[in-house]
């Protein structure tokens, strides 16, 4: 009797679960992205977070169809992403290889990447080549060494990577950004032989992506080293609200001590100095640089001499018309005499 009841129950609660089966049910709505997944000015918009996430196009491409298939567009969802008003122009949109367009990709490294074009990388492959696919090959324009990385290609020219242009195109040395860059790589009106080095001002990048490279400051920073310090002698600074170089070693920002030299007969003071001037990086006339303008003839604590007379002691430097005539040792970074 038992057994039956038991089995009574168990066929009204197979009844039940059946016509429960049966009955039609709301779909349920799983999200696949943020409701402001397409909302540029949204932290959830998906073109930063491509940009941020380092997220698989594939994963993409699983539900959207592939990029490189236009029949497939859509996918298994069918949601293209060259909807109208969307990538029309995938990935990037129209005009992006076009210099003269608002749209130019240029602009955009500028005003939106900030210079940063390492994100570049996901598409393009981690040497610009476009990883086998030749509409994603950078280095078809980009044909120097180094790429969309070489150093010209945002600041300087095929000359040298020095400004101008600057990072904004401008080439009037009288722009802070540009300045007397080239004076100081090229000039060819020196009194020294020793060329100029960008590491003498600045700490020079071995690599695009090196430390401190790009980042978020504003202004390039300065941090001088070698010649612009005596190799150590002295401690230049910079101004940039005035665009000035003060206590540079090159424009007579030295001193040199009467106990630590083998000429003491030489020093009226117990140190010979320089004329340390301030100097002004946008002014490119000889007023910084002409004899006398680093250095008093003779130096401030050094013994009287008439102007003539100087290669007396300097004769393989300097000839009785004040001309160098030996460029290898007039600011070479040693205390000589000769």
């Amino acid at each position: 009797m038992k057994q039956m009841i038991f089995l009574g129950i168990m066929l009204i609660s197979l009844a039940f679960l059946f016509n429960s089966c049966l009955d039609e049910k709301s779909t349920v709505t799983v999200p696949t992205h943020p409701e402001d997944w397409n909302d540029p000015q949204s932290n959830n918009f998906h073109g930063l977070t491509a940009l941020t996430e380092n997220i698989s196009f594939d994963g993409c491409q699983s539900c959207h169809g592939d990029i490189n298939d236009p029949a497939n567009k859509g996918g298994e969802s069918g949601v293209s992403c060259y909807s109208a008003g969307c990538h029309a122009f995938f990935p990037h949109p129209d005009g992006f290889n076009d210099g003269n367009s608002p749209a130019f990709h240029g602009k955009f490294i500028e005003e939106t990447l900030r210079w940063d074009i390492l994100s570049c990388r996901n598409c393009h492959g981690t040497d610009y080549a476009g990883e086998g696919y030749q509409e994603k090959n950078c280095l078809k324009c980009h044909t120097a060494p180094g790429g969309p990385e070489a150093c010209n290609l945002c600041h300087g020219s095929r000359d040298n990577a020095a400004p101008p242009n600057d990072l904004m195109g401008n080439d009037d040395p009288a722009s802070v950004t540009v300045g007397a860059h080239q004076i100081h790589l090229t000039g060819t009106t020196w009194t020294t032989r020793i060329a100029g080095k960008c590491e003498n001002c600045h700490t020079k990048p071995d690599q695009y992506s090196a430390e401190g490279h790009i980042d978020d400051t504003p202004h390039a920073e300065l941090n001088f080293h070698g010649l612009a310090t005596g190799n150590a002698l002295v401690t230049p600074s910079w101004t940039r609200e005035s665009a000035t170089c003060n206590n540079v070693y090159c424009h007579g920002g030295f001193e040199f001590r009467k106990a630590d030299s083998r000429y003491p007969w030489a020093y009226t003071d117990d140190v010979m100095s320089g004329n340390k001037p301030i100097l002004s990086w946008t002014d490119q006339s000889v007023n910084q640089t002409f004899c006398g303008s680093c250095h008093g003839l003779p130096p401030t604590g050094h013994i009287g001499a008439a102007l003539d007379k100087c290669g007396t002691c300097h004769g393989s430097v300097v000839d009785e018309n004040l001309n160098i005539i030996n460029k290898y040792l007039h600011i070479n970074g040693e205390i000589e005499v000769y």
